[in-house]
């Protein structure tokens, strides 16, 4: 029987009722509610911005304000502002602790998978074994024959075998234009190659044409 219904029950008793035998069910429907709300905001009404291209330093650390400062720089000059893409800067490198490195390497080849990861900057020694695995892209399908000929012509040396381009190996960091190179890093002679598996083209394309 509903004693709530009991017209002998104080209007305290009453709340005392619903309180030990209904608190439960509202703190559920609370929650329902709660999820529902969250779910409308984060996928249709509010979702968070979408991966425009990544670009992953590999092979050495790149301080987090840097790729921070440089991820904001690259989605200012390449995605439209009614766009709700973003530019993602990533860094995949060794600290010596075999766990976090593991994690690490795992994360990467997951992210290769999952053909999320773009564009490679690395030290030469790294390029060359990705080189070697097949991984980088004829630099003729991922850029345009003005962009690739505007490197040429400003000494930005493209590596390849047998006339096939495969990567830039640009003369220094301040390539991103208008992101200066902090203290301590150097990446000179490194190279700049692009994921064969990379679905993102007119993003890469895009991103080619902004460096020159």
């Amino acid at each position: 029987m509903n004693r709530l219904k009991d017209k002998n029950l104080t209007t305290k008793q009453k709340i005392g009722y619903i309180r030990d035998y209904y608190t439960l069910h509202i703190v559920a429907v609370i929650l329902g509610l709660a999820a529902v709300g969250w779910m409308l905001n984060h996928y249709i009404f509010n979702p968070p911005p979408r991966t425009f291209i990544n670009i992953s330093f590999y092979g050495g650390f790149v301080p987090d304000d840097l790729r921070v400062e440089l991820a904001e720089h690259l989605t200012a000059n390449l995605v439209h502002e009614d766009e709700n893409y973003t530019a993602v800067v990533d860094n995949f490198f060794e600290t010596g602790d075999p766990q976090f490195d593991m994690a690490l390497t795992q994360r990467m080849v997951a992210m290769v998978s999952a053909r999320e990861l773009d564009i490679f900057l690395m030290n030469p020694a790294d390029a060359d074994g990705f080189i070697e695995a097949g991984f980088a892209r004829d630099l003729r399908e991922a850029a345009s024959a003005a962009a690739l000929a505007r490197f040429d012509d400003m000494g930005v040396k493209i590596i390849g075998d047998d006339d096939v381009p495969i990567g830039l190996r640009p003369a220094y960091f301040d390539l991103f234009r208008g992101i200066s190179r902090p203290p301590g890093l150097d990446f000179d002679g490194w190279m700049l190659i692009v994921m064969t598996n990379s679905e993102r083209d007119d993003a890469v394309r895009a991103f080619f044409d902004f460096l020159y």
